[in-house]
């Protein structure tokens, strides 16, 4: 009992110490349940069981409930946390003018000078939310501690959730502005999206890839494509959009 009385309110003054200080705090809490729940755990088991003769078979489980509720209110809070976040990384800004310039040539057969094509900057914000996510993460846990209530790694449940919230939000913000999109504007996005989804897939789920590859072919099909955007011209753009955002590719990807 005493020792059920000691984590227990271990547990309460780590869950006030933490309120209010951040994600970095809230992570460290983490890792400290996962610490105790990995290891610690067992050791105070066993010197309770050589103290009581081995009359002590509810004492793990008591322990571990209590650091498991703090460990899941602490991780629960942060992953919501990465989804407001990620949320204000989606918007993908003016659609006033096209990245090249213009939508086409100009009138009399002139041609437009096109400057060099930057990496669209709605990726760039949202890869950058995962990658801050995966650093801080890794930071504090590791990226082979394993959340016991799940098997599967932190890193993996924080990324995959991020992924999750970023694919969410462009497709929403894409479904949102599908019918004011030029043929153009509409073929650029579904390059863009298949460029995510190829640097993101090994953390989305099922469900969130179904949603991305059916918001890709709306915008194929606004875009006059019948069938799809597999020819030269988007795999190029892929390419591209794969050298100028190596960094994240990289970091990501496959």
């Amino acid at each position: 009992k005493g020792c059920e009385l000691v984590v227990r309110r271990c547990c309460e003054g780590l869950a006030s110490f933490v309120r209010d200080r951040g994600d970095a705090a809230r992570l460290r809490a983490v890792a400290e349940c996962a610490e105790a729940l990995n290891g610690r755990i067992v050791d105070v088991v066993r010197e309770v069981a050589y103290l009581t003769n081995g009359q002590c078979e509810s004492v793990e489980e008591a322990l571990a409930e209590d650091i498991m509720a703090l460990e899941a209110t602490m991780f629960d809070e942060f992953l919501d946390n990465i989804c407001r976040h990620v949320a204000g990384c989606t918007k993908l800004g003016s659609m006033s003018f096209d990245r090249n310039g213009s939508d086409g040539d100009l009138p009399g057969g002139a041609e437009t000078s096109k400057s060099p094509t930057p990496f669209p900057a709605y990726l760039s914000a949202c890869l950058l939310a995962i990658v801050r996510c995966r650093a801080q993460v890794d930071r504090a846990l590791g990226d082979t501690t394993i959340r016991r209530s799940q098997g599967i790694t932190y890193q993996y449940l924080a990324m995959a959730t991020a992924a999750d919230g970023v694919v969410a939000g462009i497709c929403y913000e894409l479904n949102e502005r599908m019918s004011h999109m030029s043929r153009p504007q509409a073929d650029r996005f579904a390059n863009e999206l298949q460029f995510l989804l190829n640097t993101l897939r090994k953390y989305l789920s099922d469900d969130m890839l179904s949603v991305a590859e059916n918001c890709k072919r709306m915008l194929f099909a606004r875009a006059g494509h019948k069938k799809g955007g597999d020819g030269p011209d988007g795999l190029m753009m892929i390419e591209e959009l794969e050298r100028l955002g190596r960094v994240y590719v990289l970091c990501l990807g496959e």
